[in-house]
């Protein structure tokens, strides 16, 4: 044991026998003594030895029959994989992505079944907030960035986990591409300080100073996302991607570069009759009762006296710079985006955009067409609806769960969105399944994704990537 000191021993006893040769024998009470002194030292090791053993036993036993516990103070985290970042191997011992993705059921019901990865803010492991780990964390297990021939811009408003914020980043992050984030008033103050903390680290990374006031209803989403807009407008970014707290984008960084190559200046979004109960009906609805252009005199009348068609689609969109410098430059934005944030109205996220988009208005990035019909967007965001059904357990869902009508999304759902077209996924909860998360990243890193649309796709399914071509060719 560490606390004997053989060595002291030893050259205590030859000290004796030195002593011997010189003196002559030693008497015989002395070395009783001695021989006493010698049984003593064997039962003091005998002992220590003993408790030594015994320690080490229960401390084998204990590891193996507790449960792991969350550690915030610990300084050093051995990290092998992604999850160990916010799992304990122990957690994620059911983890398997590669046999989730190939739609293994065994596989995801002995996952589902171990209880799923769930994380709560209660129960955080610990992460380091200096500069060197978030990257790590980010990108560190990460081959070395491809150049990219276009760079996105990514818009999102978020209300809560740091850590769901983190990973969500760290599946698309490219020091090319552009990332600004809106916060929730109403977020706990670690997730503001995190944020704020992250963005210091990396140039390409905006937190607005400015909070909003979120709710289901969808106020302040326009505001927040175009005041995020606006932050980055002199950045060098070829198409915007606006985004809100769940949604996980599906498609790598190289993928959506090559996207906005192929788009051009043309936007992407879906197409659909605004709900009456959603915007006041009876107001003035021309550009000129909504003074909608700063200079009017550069409109013309049959611009600026028709009626606009209210119309909506969801709240995430992409949107080209061409369009967004455009309404910037000739719209009173501030006072549009009023219009559609009606307080006492529900759902008023979903109109804005595409009512300025699908009404021609002589915008650049814009082309006359005819957007009366209704028209699915294949491209935008994967989601499965399951309308009219209470919120919790269905048996509808894939994942078994349901949250304002749209099943979460499990690992249940990464085959199909590792075949999906669709850039962003919703939704994802992080109180429900973060392997979700954790695997899509993975599907990402190993190229596993859903194919990327051609020219006759888009053509086929988007009346404006059809008419854009022709302008710009023309």
């Amino acid at each position: 044991m560490k606390n004997v000191k053989y060595i002291e021993l030893k050259n205590q006893w030859d000290y004796e026998e030195d002593d011997s040769e010189a003196n002559g024998q030693l008497s015989f009470s002395a070395k009783i003594v001695l021989i006493q002194l010698i049984l003593l030292v064997f039962f003091i090791l005998f002992v220590l030895f003993f408790q030594g053993t015994l320690n080490l036993r229960k401390s084998v036993k204990s590891e193996n029959t507790r449960l792991p516990e969350w550690n915030k103070s610990s300084s050093i985290k051995r990290v092998s994989r992604f999850q160990d970042n916010y799992f304990t191997k122990y957690e994620s011992r059911y983890l398997n992505c590669t046999e989730f993705i190939n739609g293994n059921q065994g596989a995801i019901d002995s996952y589902v079944i171990s209880g799923k990865l769930r994380l709560h803010k209660d129960k955080l492991l610990g992460l380091q907030m200096d500069c060197d780990s978030i990257k790590n964390r980010l990108f560190g297990d990460l081959p070395p960035f491809k150049h990219l021939k276009r760079s996105i811009a990514f818009v999102r408003n978020i209300y809560q986990l740091y850590e769901l914020q983190e990973a969500f980043l760290s599946m698309i992050y490219h020091p090319s591409h552009f990332y600004c984030y809106a916060i929730d008033l109403k977020s706990d103050e670690r997730l503001k300080k995190s944020m704020r903390v992250l963005s210091n680290c990396l140039d390409n990374i905006i937190v607005l100073d400015k909070e909003y006031d979120f709710d289901r209803s969808g106020h302040k989403q326009d505001e927040a996302h175009f005041d995020c807009s606006k932050r980055i407008l002199e950045k060098n970014w070829s198409h915007a991607i606006t985004l809100q707290n769940f949604d996980l984008i599906i498609k790598t960084p190289e993928q959506l570069s090559d996207l906005s190559e192929l788009l051009n200046e043309t936007s992407i979004m879906g197409s659909d009759h605004a709900l009456t109960d959603r915007y006041d009906t009876n107001a003035d609805w021309t550009p000129v009762g909504m003074m909608l252009f700063k200079n009017e005199s550069e409109v013309p009348d049959e611009i600026l006296h028709k009626k606009l068609v209210v119309r909506k689609s969801l709240n995430e969109v992409v949107l080209s710079k061409v369009f967004v410098l455009s309404m910037f430059e000739k719209l009173n934005l501030n006072m549009v985006i009023k219009r559609f944030d009606n307080e006492s109205l529900f759902g008023v996220d979903e109109m804005m955009v595409m009512t300025l988009y699908e009404n021609y208005l002589g915008l650049d990035g814009q082309v006359e067409v005819d957007f009366t019909d209704s028209r699915e967007d294949e491209l935008t965001r994967f989601t499965d609806w399951q309308f009219n059904q209470p919120d919790g357990p269905n048996a509808e869902c894939k994942s078994h769960w349901l949250r304002h009508s749209i099943c979460v999304l499990g690992v249940e759902y990464l085959q199909e969105i590792s075949k999906s077209p669709m850039v962003i996924a919703n939704k994802v909860l992080e109180t429900f399944d973060f392997g979700t998360v954790i695997c899509t990243r993975e599907m990402m890193n190993d190229n596993k994704t859903g194919r990327s649309p051609d020219a006759d796709w888009l053509s086929k399914r988007f009346p404006q990537f059809r008419g854009m071509r022709v302008k710009v060719n023309s």
